[in-house]
């Protein structure tokens, strides 16, 4: 009975610490899962041909996200309260001093969005992406000034 107490220890210690380890998300159908150290809205995801920007009040998570140049497939669930979009621009400019048409984002150089996404769904889009600096942000009224913006860097 004195050995079954430190066999079960170590069984327990041994599952903790393989339940720690890394994951790359390929198997979590799309949802990524936030680090205890680093919050995935600052931390730029791996580029690749698929992107998830969760959307929320008022932020995109990743804030900062790269993609891979080629189709691009942006998934954009909406986990927020309220209806939110996700319209890519293609600038360099800094994504919290766009150029402003009255009181709205300036779409000009968008190259595609996720329109009018309700609460709790998700849409897609699919786009073509050239290698360079991209801004992601909610036109919606008021978003983008509650700071419902992004940058979008994608690499060849």
């Amino acid at each position: 009975m004195r050995l079954a107490l430190p066999i079960a220890a170590t069984v327990m210690l041994a599952a903790s610490v393989a339940g720690c380890g890394g994951s790359d998300n390929s198997a979590n159908d799309g949802k990524t899962t936030p680090s205890a150290t680093a919050p995935t809205t600052t931390t730029p995801t791996t580029a690749s041909p698929t992107l998830t920007v969760r959307m929320s009040e008022f932020a995109f998570d990743p804030k900062n996200a790269v993609a891979k140049a080629g189709k691009v497939t942006i998934t954009a669930p909406n986990d927020g309260k309220v209806v939110h979009e996700l319209v890519v621009l293609k600038t360099s400019a800094d994504p919290a001093h766009l150029p402003m048409d009255g009181d709205d984002v300036d779409e000009r150089t968008s190259v595609g969005e996720i329109a009018d996404v309700e609460p709790g769904a998700t849409k897609k889009v699919t786009l073509k992406l050239a290698p360079g600096k991209y801004a992601m942000v909610c036109a919606l009224p008021g978003h983008y000034k509650a700071g419902m913006y992004g940058s979008l860097t994608v690499t060849s």
